[in-house]
C-alpha cells in the first residue's frame, strides 16, 4: 500500500474553488470584497493518498468547532483505471480520543469523481478522519490521522508564499485521457543490448506458387480465385490455368500419359493370355509412372481430365500476393501467389559479434516494432549465427514469436533488447514513463493529486520493458507511465492548458 499526504498553500485556488462549490456569486460590495481577500488569505488542506483501490485527492477549508467552514472537495479515482468514481456511498467518519464522533454518508457523486461535504464538529481537537468508499466499481478505505478542528475562525493558518515550482494537471484532465501512475519499487533488471531487427516468416511459412507452363487463366474458371488477406487450406485450388501449345510444354506431357495408361491397360490384358512376357508389362508400367510423374510435377498435383492445371496451396495460409489477372496470360515460372502462414513469426535481429556470444540459451527477447510503443516478448531463442554480415558487421540471431496470430507483418522493422547475461539491482520503471525531452531522458513523478514533477533521469541497464534509474527517480515515487506526454505539454502551456476546474 502507497500512501501520501500533505499541506500545501495554495489558498488562492482552492478557495476560489470551494466558492464556486457553494455557488457564491459575484459580490461587489466593499465590505463583501474584503471579506473574500482576507478569505483567500488563509491556508487549505490538500491531501493525495493511495491505496491499493483508489486515489484519493481532497482539498477542505480548515474546520472550525461548531460552523460550516465550506466544502470537503473528495476526489476518488479507481487504480484499476483511473477513471472517476462515477457511482456508490462513501462514508466519512471522525474519530477522536474517546471515539466516534460524527459520522456523514454521502448517497452519490456530486459528478463524475467527487464527493462533496460540509461537516459540522462540535468540539474542537485532534481527530482521525476514516472515508469508506462503497461502489460498483471498487471498494476502499483512506484513513487521515491527523485532522485539525480548530476552537475558533482566529487560529487559521495564513497561507505562505506558493511554490510555483509544480506542474498543475487537473483531475478532470486525467479522468478525460488514457493515464496510468504506479509507484517506483526497487528490482532486478536483466542486462540487454538493444539492436536492430526484422520480423521474418520462419522456414516453410512463406511459399510462392508458381506457373509450371505458359497458359491462360479463363476468366470463367478463375472467377473465384481467392485475394489477398483471403484464408486458404492446404489442398485448395488457387488458379485453373489452361495451358498453351508449346514443345515439351503440357499438353505433350499429358498426351503421352494417356498413350502409356492405355498401352498398360493392353498390356496387362495381353499379359493375361499370355501373348507377351513380363519383363514388358513392367517396363510398361515404369514407362507410365515417370510420365505420370512428369505431369504431376507439372500441374502441382491438380490435373483435370479437361487438360487444364489446377495449381493447389501447399499449406493453410493468407494470401499475401496474388500476381495474375483472370483472362489474362501467364508465363512458364511467373510467380502467381505468395502465402504465408502469420500464426508464426521469426525476428531476425542484427546483433554486434562481442554481444552475441553472451546470449543465453534460454533467452527471449522484447521489442516494439518501429512507430509503436507496445511492448512484446518472443517465445525462444531459434539460433545464434556464425557468418558475420559482411555489410552491417553483425551476427543474425532468430528468436520466435508465438501464437503471433497475425499482429505482425513480415517486413516490419523493430528495436529489440537482447538479453545478455548479468542483471543490476535498483529503482525500476517501465521503459513507457520515460520521455525523451529533447535528447534528455525525463519522468514525471505525482507529486500531488494535480501537481507533478519533471524529473532528469540518469539511466541504467534495461531488459526492454523495465529501465534501471541510476538518479532521478526514488523508491515509492508515483511514477506516470501513461499520460506524461499531457503533463509535459501541460508544462509548456501554463495555466492556460490547466484551465480551472468545473466543480
Amino acid at each position: 500500500m502507497i500512501s501520501a499526504q500533505g499541506r500545501h498553500a495554495r489558498s488562492s485556488i482552492a478557495t476560489l474553488r470551494f466558492a464556486a462549490l457553494l455557488g457564491v456569486g459575484a459580490v461587489s460590495a466593499c465590505g463583501a470584497d474584503s471579506e473574500a481577500a482576507r478569505e483567500r488569505e488563509h491556508e487549505s488542506v490538500v491531501i493525495t493518498q493511495w491505496n491499493d483501490s483508489t486515489e484519493l485527492f481532497l482539498e477542505y477549508p480548515h474546520l472550525i468547532a461548531r460552523q460550516a467552514t465550506g466544502n470537503w472537495a473528495i476526489h476518488l479515482s479507481s487504480m484499476k483505471d483511473f477513471k472517476p468514481i462515477r457511482a456508490g456511498t462513501l462514508t466519512v467518519r471522525f474519530l477522536g480520543a474517546e471515539g466516534a464522533a460524527e459520522t456523514f454518508t454521502i448517497d452519490s457523486v456530486a459528478r463524475d469523481g467527487i464527493f462533496l461535504l460540509d461537516p459540522v464538529i462540535a468540539r474542537p481537537g485532534i481527530y482521525q478522519v476514516e472515508l469508506e468508499l462503497e461502489s460498483p466499481q471498487v471498494s476502499s478505505r483512506h484513513v487521515l490521522p491527523e485532522v485539525r478542528v480548530l476552537p475558533q475562525e482566529s487560529e487559521i493558518p495564513y497561507a505562505e508564499e506558493e511554490d510555483a515550482g509544480g506542474i498543475a494537471f487537473l483531475k478532470e484532465q486525467q479522468w478525460q485521457i488514457a493515464w496510468e501512475v504506479m509507484p517506483a519499487r526497487e528490482d532486478t533488471v536483466r542486462s540487454t543490448t538493444a539492436a536492430p531487427g526484422e520480423v521474418v516468416a520462419p522456414d516453410g511459412a512463406l511459399v510462392e506458387v508458381s506457373a509450371p507452363t505458359d497458359g491462360i487463366a479463363e476468366a470463367s474458371a478463375n472467377r473465384g480465385a481467392p485475394s489477398v488477406g483471403q484464408s486458404v487450406s492446404q489442398g485448395q485450388v488457387l488458379v485453373v490455368l489452361s495451358p498453351t501449345a508449346q514443345d515439351g510444354g503440357f499438353a505433350q506431357a499429358r498426351a503421352r500419359l494417356d498413350r502409356l495408361d492405355r498401352e498398360v491397360e493392353r498390356d496387362e490384358r495381353l499379359y493375361a493370355a499370355g501373348a507377351i512376357p513380363q519383363r514388358r508389362l513392367e517396363e510398361a508400367r515404369h514407362d507410365l509412372e515417370v510420365a505420370r510423374a512428369e505431369v504431376n510435377a507439372i500441374g502441382a498435383g491438380g490435373v483435370g481430365d479437361d487438360y487444364r492445371l489446377r495449381l493447389t496451396s501447399p499449406i493453410d495460409g493468407v494470401i499475401a500476393r496474388r500476381n495474375f489477372i483472370p483472362g489474362g496470360r501467364v508465363e512458364a515460372g511467373a510467380t502467381l501467389f505468395t502465402i504465408v502462414d502469420p500464426r508464426t513469426a521469426w525476428l531476425r535481429v542484427h546483433v554486434p559479434p562481442a554481444a552475441s556470444s553472451e546470449i543465453p540459451s534460454n533467452a527471449r527477447a522484447t521489442f516494439t516494432i518501429d512507430g509503436s510503443r507496445q511492448s512484446h516478448t518472443t517465445s525462444r531463442l531459434v539460433s545464434v549465427g556464425s557468418v558475420l554480415d559482411p555489410r552491417t558487421r553483425t551476427l543474425p540471431v532468430v528468436f520466435e514469436i508465438a501464437a503471433a496470430g497475425g499482429r505482425f507483418t513480415f517486413g516490419q522493422f523493430a528495436q529489440v533488447a537482447v538479453p545478455t547475461g548479468g542483471s543490476v539491482a535498483g529503482v525500476a520503471i517501465p521503459n513507457r514513463a520515460i520521455i525523451d525531452d529533447n535528447g534528455t531522458p525525463v519522468a514525471y513523478v505525482q507529486a500531488g493529486g494535480e501537481t507533478f514533477e519533471r524529473r532528469v533521469l540518469s539511466l541504467g541497464a534495461s531488459d526492454g520493458v523495465r529501465t534501471h534509474v541510476v538518479a532521478g527517480i526514488r523508491p515509492g515515487d508515483m511514477v506516470v507511465t501513461t499520460g506524461g506526454f499531457q503533463v509535459r505539454l501541460a508544462s509548456m502551456s501554463g495555466d492556460d492548458f490547466a484551465g480551472g476546474h468545473a466543480h
